[in-house]
């Protein structure tokens, strides 16, 4: 089904479409990104990129008190990188798996 539109429809259509869309801090996307980058470097046999990136992210939702993590701002998310660190620290410490 095609839908016509005035130029000024759509653009308060594209303006509406923008304030529905959540609102993610520049901080968070930026751990995302580090989380993301370690759990692909970080892959093993026995863990996929999603387990490790479930398993950080439910931490961070535990210790935070979030129940999604895309709400994450502030310091919270000053928090959750060091939920994050921690983690990492830990499996670099004690792991017995070679990377």
């Amino acid at each position: 089904m095609k839908v016509e539109m005035t130029a000024k429809e759509f653009a308060e259509y594209t303006e509406y479409l923008e304030h529905r869309k959540p609102k993610l801090s520049r901080e968070w996307l930026d751990l995302r990104k580090e989380i993301t980058n370690y759990c692909h470097s970080h892959k093993t046999m026995g863990r996929s990129f999603s387990t490790q990136q479930n398993f950080i992210y439910g931490a961070i939702r535990f210790v935070t008190g979030i129940s999604q993590i895309d709400q994450l701002s502030g310091i919270q998310v000053d928090l959750a990188r060091m939920v994050f660190h921690e983690l990492a620290e830990k499996r670099d410490n004690f792991s017995s798996e070679i990377n």
